[in-house]
C-alpha cells in the first residue's frame, strides 16, 4: 500500500491561513488548520493541512485569486495514526 501524503501550505501569519481555511472550505476542499510540522518551518505556527496533495495547486491558484499570501507548500507523509 502507498503512503498517504498531506499536503501543507505555510504563511507569514495566521490572518492569512485563515483567509485561505475559509476559501478552501467554501470550494469543499477537505482541509484544516493545524501546527506547521517542524520539517517545514518555523515560520507563523500555522499551516492549511489537505487531505489530498493533488489540491496543493488549487490552494495555490485560490491563494493567489483571493490576494493570500503565502510561504510555500509542502507535502510530507501522513501520521501513522492519522485520522479525519
Amino acid at each position: 500500500m502507498a503512503e498517504k501524503r498531506l499536503g501543507y501550505v505555510l504563511f507569514p501569519n495566521h490572518t492569512e491561513a485563515m483567509r485561505l481555511y475559509e476559501v478552501m472550505k467554501a470550494q469543499q476542499v477537505r482541509c484544516t488548520l493545524a501546527p506547521t510540522p517542524r520539517e517545514c518551518s518555523v515560520c507563523c505556527g500555522v499551516s492549511l493541512r489537505l487531505e489530498d496533495v493533488a489540491d496543493l495547486p488549487r490552494a495555490q491558484e485560490a491563494a493567489q485569486e483571493n490576494g493570500i499570501e503565502i510561504e510555500r507548500v509542502e507535502e510530507l507523509a501522513a501520521p501513522k495514526q492519522h485520522t479525519w
